[in-house]
């Protein structure tokens, strides 16, 4: 029940999916559902927490190869671009506006998982010289947060053709360049010649 729920609220959008739809969806009766999830948002928010469970092994999975920094950025990348691939460009801004417990699951998640990761990635970088040396670890994660959650939400305003994933490869291209070191950006340009990320 989770997984198709969850499939249609990152496809269409929170607010545009409805009970209805989901049980229709799975041949089975609104009630059902109701008797699982007291509400859509408590169905919501179980959706928004597998989610991001799926996403955190996933991406300790990546973790777990011990790429060197610059590579483990990529195909950390690889891995969020071929998730958000799927996402509408409404399910994030409108999981903020109507549903703030979903929202502050997802915080948390980018708080406790995604800031320690991007944060320890960028001290290995350092460490392998693949990182410029001046970078302020923190001030950089924060800066990289705040930006690709301004862009994603901006681009949900937007009369573009341009997806979510797009926006998302962009950022983190400039993310990267901007922190490498003359030596990482020539292992970044390497890379990228080599395998396709993206």
């Amino acid at each position: 029940m989770i997984d198709v729920a969850s499939q249609l609220f990152i496809k269409k959008g929170v607010k545009q999916v409805t009970v209805d739809e989901i049980a229709k969806e799975l041949s089975i009766s609104k009630k059902t559902i109701y008797h699982f999830f007291e509400t859509k948002s408590v169905l919501i928010d179980a959706c928004v927490s597998a989610t991001l469970a799926k996403m955190q092994k996933d991406m300790e999975g990546v973790k777990g190869n011990h790429y060197p920094p610059v590579q483990e950025m990529l195909e950390l990348g690889r891995l969020n671009k071929n998730t958000i691939k799927f996402f509408s460009k409404n399910t994030l801004s409108e999981l903020k506006k109507y549903y703030p417990q979903a929202w502050e699951i997802y915080e948390k998640f980018k708080s406790d998982f995604i800031f320690k990761q991007l944060f320890l990635n960028l001290e290995k970088g350092i460490q392998s010289e693949d990182y410029r040396s001046n970078l302020q670890v923190g001030i950089v994660t924060h800066i990289y947060m705040s930006l690709l959650e301004s862009a994603m939400m901006q681009h949900s305003y937007l009369n573009t053709d341009v997806s979510l994933d797009e926006v998302y490869r962009e950022h983190l291209l400039m993310h990267i360049y901007s922190i490498c070191s003359d030596t990482g950006r020539v292992k970044l340009e390497q890379l990228l010649k080599n395998k396709d990320y993206f």
